[in-house]
C-alpha cells in the first residue's frame, strides 16, 4: 500500500507540472500577440535659438569692436600723414647739404597782420636780401578760414641796412635757421618810408597767395622762392607761422687782372 501511494503522488506530481507548463505557454503566446511591434521614432529637431539677452551682448559686443576698428584706422591715417610731413621737413633740412643754396628760415608766433623779416645773407655782389612776409587771417567764399600772405624783398648795402635796424639780421652764413624777427605792421611801413629815395635799394614786391590753415603755400619770383606754412591758434587771431627763404647761390663773378705782355 506504501508503494502504490508513492506512485500515485508521483504520478499526480508529474501532471500537475505538465498542466502548468501548458498555462505558462497558453499565457505567453497571448501576449506575444496582443503586444504591438516596436514603432520607429524619428529625432525630433529642435532649432538653436539665441535668447534674447545673448543676441544684444554680441551685437554690443560687435559695435565695440567696429568702433575700436575705426579708431586704429584713423591713427594709423594720422600716423601715416604725420610721418610724411616729417619726412618732407627733413628734406627742406637737408636741402642746403645737397644744393648749392642760399636760405633763411623761422618758425614764430605771431598776430594776423604782423610782419616776419628774415634773411640778411650776403649775396655775390655784396648786398644784402631781406624778405619782409604779412600773413592777414581772411574768410574764404564758404565760411572756411583762410590766411593771405603778401611779400616784398629788398636787396640793399650794409649801410642802408643799418640805418634802419636791419644790421641785426646781417650773418655771414649762407643757410640759417631760426633767422629772423617779428614786427609790427607799422615797424614795415616806417622802415620802407625812410629808404624811400635811398639809392642802390632794389625793391620787389610778390602778388598775394591765399594759403589754408595747416597747408604749404609757395611764393617765386625768378630765382626767389618763399614757402609758408601757417597753423591757426584756437580762440584767437594767433597763429603759428613757418616761412623758408631760398635762392640759389651764384658764384661771385671772378675779376681777372690786366696782363702785359712783353
Amino acid at each position: 500500500m506504501k508503494s502504490l501511494s508513492i506512485i500515485l503522488t508521483g504520478l499526480f506530481g508529474v501532471l500537475l507540472g505538465a498542466f502548468l507548463m501548458h498555462r505558462w505557454l497558453h499565457v505567453s503566446d497571448n501576449a506575444a500577440e496582443a503586444t504591438p511591434p516596436p514603432a520607429m521614432l524619428r529625432p525630433r529637431v529642435v532649432e538653436s535659438v539665441s535668447p534674447p539677452i545673448e543676441l544684444d551682448r554680441l551685437t554690443r559686443e560687435k559695435a565695440a569692436l567696429t568702433a575700436q576698428l575705426a579708431d586704429s584706422q584713423a591713427r594709423l591715417a594720422e600716423r601715416d600723414t604725420t610721418l610724411a610731413a616729417a619726412r618732407e621737413q627733413l628734406a627742406e633740412l637737408r636741402r642746403p647739404m645737397e644744393v648749392d643754396m642760399l636760405s633763411s628760415a623761422l618758425r614764430a608766433d605771431l598776430k594776423s597782420g604782423e610782419v616776419v623779416v628774415t634773411g640778411g645773407y650776403r649775396l655775390p655782389d655784396g648786398k644784402r636780401l631781406y624778405a619782409f612776409v604779412k600773413p592777414v587771417i581772411g574768410k574764404t567764399d564758404d565760411g572756411g578760414e583762410t590766411v593771405t600772405v603778401s611779400s616784398r624783398f629788398l636787396s640793399l648795402d650794409e649801410t642802408a641796412g643799418k640805418s634802419v635796424g636791419l644790421d641785426n639780421l646781417d650773418t655771414n652764413a649762407a643757410n640759417t635757421l631760426q633767422h629772423g624777427e617779428v614786427w609790427v605792421a607799422d615797424e614795415e611801413t616806417e622802415v620802407l618810408k625812410k629808404l624811400e629815395g635811398v639809392p642802390g635799394i632794389e625793391v620787389l614786391t610778390s602778388p598775394e597767395v591765399s594759403v589754408r590753415p595747416g597747408s604749404r603755400g609757395l611764393i617765386e619770383i625768378g630765382d626767389l622762392r618763399l614757402r609758408v606754412t601757417p597753423a591757426l591758434k584756437a580762440g584767437g587771431d594767433g597763429m603759428d607761422f613757418e616761412v623758408r627763404l631760398e635762392q640759389p647761390q651764384v658764384p661771385p663773378k671772378m675779376e681777372m687782372a690786366p696782363v702785359t705782355l712783353e
